[in-house]
């Protein structure tokens, strides 16, 4: 190794990085991390909103399948923070839009959805979300399938 002359005394290059280089890097990193963490918060609730989302549809074929079986009309209790079997998280709301309704309004007390022994229903479309993110559920009459879901 060449020696680096500075203010008269002799210094050893390491090819080494320097304090400033270093802490340079770290910063360029740290801007990284805080510019990606709101879409990986955004990823986590969309998770929890399709697993969410997943979980009535198939409540929904539960108590359908039971209607069908039993030749008697099954209800399904809805309020604003559950469905009769399925709790929704904390913070998160459920409103409905049944076929008379103009707009979502939360369920009115004691409010059922009811399956004839034929397996058809009121259509109905449910949305449920945390205030930051919602999640729109438009189920079949006669079939009780998720049409489709939507943010």
């Amino acid at each position: 190794m060449k020696p680096v002359e500075r203010a008269g005394r002799a210094f050893h290059s390491l090819g080494a990085f320097t304090l400033l280089e270093i802490l340079i890097a770290m910063a360029l990193v740290a801007i990284l991390i805080a510019a990606s963490i709101p879409y990986l918060y955004d990823a986590a609730g969309s998770s929890e909103a399709d697993r969410m989302s997943d979980s009535i549809a198939a409540r929904v074929q539960e108590v359908r399948k039971q209607s069908m079986e039993s030749g008697l009309s099954k209800d399904l209790e809805i309020t604003s923070n559950k469905i009769v079997g399925l709790s929704l998280p904390i913070g998160w709301s459920l409103q409905l839009k049944g076929i008379n309704d103009s707009r979502f309004r939360p369920p009115l007390r004691g409010e059922k959805w009811t399956f004839t022994p034929a397996g058809i229903c009121q259509p109905l479309e449910l949305r449920i979300g945390n205030g930051e993110r919602s999640i729109t559920l438009s189920f079949d009459a006669l079939t009780g399938e998720l049409l489709h879901d939507r943010p």
